[in-house]
């Protein structure tokens, strides 16, 4: 395949799609990991991940694609995955869970 032939804009699409699946095993990886190492990872990556997606998509519709439409998409969806449904209250925390064996309110 020669890769002249091949438009302009098709790199910003790969790293639309990149960015993407990067997204969504960011977001899977903060939320669905209890331990706060691998959390604040996931969030550091989630970052990095809404950002590149929103700079390929600005630059991938610059160029007349559709994939600038599934950016924004894809960054809406992946917002609305952070934010909802956040952690542990501590009305929810069982009483057990609460304080350790032999301390005060267990």
């Amino acid at each position: 395949m020669d890769w002249t032939s091949s438009r302009p804009g098709i790199v910003f699409d790969l790293l639309v799609i990149l960015f993407q699946v990067f997204g969504v095993l960011a977001l899977v990886l903060s939320r669905l990991f209890a331990t706060p190492r691998w959390s604040e990872r996931g969030q550091w990556a989630f970052m990095v991940a809404v950002v590149g997606l929103g700079v390929a998509g600005a630059l991938s519709g610059n160029q007349d694609s559709e994939f600038g439409l599934f950016a924004g998409l894809t960054m809406t969806t992946l917002l609305i995955g952070m934010t909802v449904g956040g952690g542990r209250d501590a009305a929810d925390t069982p009483a057990v869970w609460a304080a350790p064996e032999g301390q005060p309110g267990s």
